[in-house]
């Protein structure tokens, strides 16, 4: 889904940083994108009716695990939210990922999550079982949606990969995992800075759309995800 669903779901829950706090919200959408099943008949004889039905990508999500969390510090300590998606279509389909991250400045006056102070900012990694795959984080600024709170700055990587083999109804199920953490190194810069993490998971269907030359758990532009 690279659009952004009005029934996004979003959990999020205060951390404390020293005196200051911190906040993490994590979400899925469910893309529907329909597939047609296309013929060409001829004959010489009288011809009999033909009927079309098409197809569906769909997909379900259960958010589960801990997404609200205290007292968060600078100690290394390692908080999971997890995102279940099952894919229910009956035609195969490819699965992506977008990963958008906002974040603002507390008391201490550095917002949260700063690429460019990676040893020291809010620790992020996101990865997925079945398949096993670690997602790239995005890195570059970009325009905030509409609903980020005041003050963020929004960082946003669209259209990851979730596997280069199309999903089907028998190989449905994905558990995409957020860790976080906050270093050991952290500065005072970062005290009462927060941060929401937003995973959007969406389907497109694979017929007629190979992917080339991707891989997953990185943005794929071969594909054409409408």
């Amino acid at each position: 889904m690279t659009g952004r669903s009005n029934d996004r779901k979003r959990f999020g829950g205060r951390r404390l940083l020293v005196a200051a706090s911190y906040v993490v919200s994590l979400a899925a959408v469910a893309a529907l994108v329909s597939g047609a099943a296309f013929g060409l008949f001829s004959s010489t004889a009288t011809s009999s009716s033909s009927s079309f039905t098409a197809g569906t990508v769909t997909q379900s999500n259960d958010l589960t695990g801990a997404c609200t969390v205290s007292d968060m510090l600078p100690d290394a300590s390692e908080t999971t939210c997890t995102l279940g998606v099952t894919y229910t279509g009956d035609n195969p389909a490819y699965l992506g990922l977008d990963v958008l991250i906002e974040t603002q400045a507390g008391s201490g006056g550095t917002k949260l999550y700063k690429p460019s102070d990676s040893s020291h900012d809010l620790q992020v990694e996101i990865t997925s079982t079945s398949p096993s795959v670690t997602y790239t984080l995005p890195l570059t600024s970009t325009t905030c949606p509409g609903g980020a709170p005041a003050g963020s700055t929004c960082y946003e990587l669209d259209n990851e990969l979730v596997s280069t083999t199309p999903f089907t109804t028998t190989s449905s199920q994905v558990v995409f995992t957020t860790t976080l953490s906050l270093p050991t190194t952290s500065t005072t810069g970062y005290q009462g800075g927060a941060a929401q993490i937003i995973l959007t998971a969406h389907a497109t269907q694979s017929g007629n759309n190979a992917q080339s030359g991707c891989t997953a758990g990185q943005t794929c532009t071969s594909v054409s995800w409408n």
